[in-house]
């Protein structure tokens, strides 16, 4: 027996709606991968460049104890910025890749603990795409992007500007 030409026409429509829904999804999973694919093939082409470094120091009380910031440049153009320095019993260092003067990637490495006991080393990864994240991960697990990612974005373009100025203090201690 043959369904009704009603019947039909609401399963080719359910049809059509379920596909609509899992294209673009589908769609997006695939785009981010190239997008991540591309990132990782910049990140290596930086990292196997030889760049010309200039390394600066600075403290604030309360924000640091010795920080340091190394500009790695491609001619003039900065193409990765490192940052580091500790306060109390926890000390970081974070990785910022650019193109084009936009932030592509950040690789944040955290190590902390109490004066006597267990170390921990936290590591992040946001990978960039046009000023947003399009994946973040915490070690190996992927995580949903927050604050924490619009912060270490907006850090990357305040330690980018900073270059000029040389007011360090200002771009990373102040919110």
């Amino acid at each position: 027996m043959k369904p009704s030409p009603v019947i039909q026409n609401k399963v080719k429509f359910l049809f059509f709606l379920f596909l609509s829904t899992c294209v673009p999804v589908y769609a997006q999973s695939v785009s981010s991968e190239q997008d991540i694919a591309a990132i990782r093939q910049q990140y290596q082409t930086i990292n196997s460049l030889k760049l010309n470094t200039q390394r600066f120091t600075y403290e604030s009380s309360g924000c640091v104890d010795g920080g340091v910031i190394t500009y790695f440049l491609k001619n003039k153009e900065i193409v990765r910025i490192t940052e580091s320095g500790s306060i109390g019993d926890g000390s970081w260092v974070n990785e910022y890749y650019y193109s084009a003067g936009k932030t592509i990637f950040c690789l944040e490495t955290i190590v902390g603990g109490p004066a006597i006991g267990k170390v921990t080393k936290t590591q992040y990864r946001y990978y960039i795409k046009n000023g947003r994240p399009v994946r973040v991960m915490k070690g190996q697990k992927i995580i949903p992007a927050d604050s924490k990612a619009t912060e270490i974005l907006r850090t990357a373009s305040k330690i980018y500007k900073a270059y000029t100025t040389k007011d360090f203090v200002s771009a990373l201690c102040n919110p």
